[in-house]
């Protein structure tokens, strides 16, 4: 089959590395800009983790303290937005697809979240699509981020089940605490109560059916036929690389941190 007016939908859900999850996000993103890959949804999760903004400021966002003495690894993510936790029964999915969007950041956030709301209703939860993601009356379910470097890359959130982790929230994340200063980041987050899918079906709903929704509703939206693949051999060795040289750094990490500016400021000019 043609790529041409293909959705390629890779069902992508066992746990690994957070850093090279992030990282596969820029593989993929780059691959289908570039014309490689056709237009692709990605369902994937990762172990506890606390991944912030491109543009945030990781002390500002983050008890950093906590999340070593936890072992939740912080990770820097390619898209704006605020900081997150992730764990093992939240699902992201992230949208990629070949040009930018033709509205605003804003607009086009609300328009790829709507097929998630789409397939929400049809298990009954009333949502409603904001631009930094869908809420059930006052309490979040899902967030979502964008970036428009390679193509459009749209992902988002969707918390499955209730999480130890996320009992914890104001032990690792600055904007559940009174100090948090929004002033002192870059783009500050914005903290809401949350819920669980789990909870609103009382368990009644499979994952597996609830993707096939999902996809639907995106291919729809996209007016693309959705065919089953994998990440590529390409997108691994890219993604790899990503991980060991970006990804994993000090100085992608805490790249606004005045440690790592300091150090910067610090190193020998070639020649001087």
């Amino acid at each position: 089959m043609s790529d041409r007016g293909v959705l390629r939908t890779i069902r992508d859900l066992k746990l690994r590395d957070p850093i090279t999850n992030v990282a596969l996000e820029e593989a993929i993103a780059r691959t289908v800009s570039s014309g490689i890959a056709p237009p692709t949804v990605r369902f994937w999760r990762n172990g506890n983790s606390a991944i912030i903004g491109r543009s945030q400021t990781a002390e500002c966002e983050l008890v950093l303290s906590q999340c070593k003495e936890s072992g939740v690894p912080v990770i820097r993510r390619p898209t704006g937005g605020g900081t997150v936790l992730h764990h093992p029964k939240n699902l992201n999915y992230s949208l990629y697809l070949p040009k930018p969007g033709s509205g605003t950041v804003e607009e086009d956030s609300i328009r790829l979240t709507r097929p998630v709301s789409s397939a929400l209703r049809k298990l009954g939860i009333k949502t409603r699509v904001r631009s930094n993601g869908l809420f059930v009356d006052s309490d979040k379910i899902s967030g979502t981020a964008q970036s428009r470097r390679w193509g459009l890359l749209h992902h988002g959130t969707l918390l499955l089940e209730k999480a130890d982790i996320m009992d914890a929230m104001g032990d690792f994340l600055r904007a559940q605490k009174n100090d948090y200063v929004e002033v002192n980041t870059n783009l500050p987050s914005k903290p809401a109560p949350v819920t669980n899918l789990d909870s609103l079906v009382d368990g009644k709903v499979r994952l597996e059916n609830f993707l096939d929704g999902f996809i639907e509703k995106v291919a729809e939206r996209l007016d693309l036929t959705p065919v089953s693949a994998a990440v590529s051999r390409d997108e691994w060795e890219l993604a790899f690389t990503l991980a060991r040289e970006k990804y994993s750094s000090r100085s992608w990490t805490f790249r606004f941190s005045r440690e790592v500016r300091e150090s910067e400021t610090q190193k020998p000019v070639a020649g001087g």
